[in-house]
């Protein structure tokens, strides 16, 4: 067994046919999706969290 395949073993289900595992494109697609929220979530976050420079006039 690949480390791929143990470390996300979640993305895989058993072929009803061949009795084999295969990907699960359903899951890859929401695992995908929740990686780019997650990565876009921390990417708003370190643009908000930056501090803004005040000039007065």
């Amino acid at each position: 067994m690949s480390f791929f395949k143990f470390a996300f073993s979640f993305l895989y289900v058993r072929n009803w046919h061949t009795g084999e595992r295969e990907l699960s494109r359903p899951r890859i697609t929401l695992f995908c999706a929740a990686f780019f929220l997650i990565m876009l979530a921390l990417t708003i976050i370190s643009i908000l969290q930056a501090p803004i420079e005040y000039i007065s006039p």
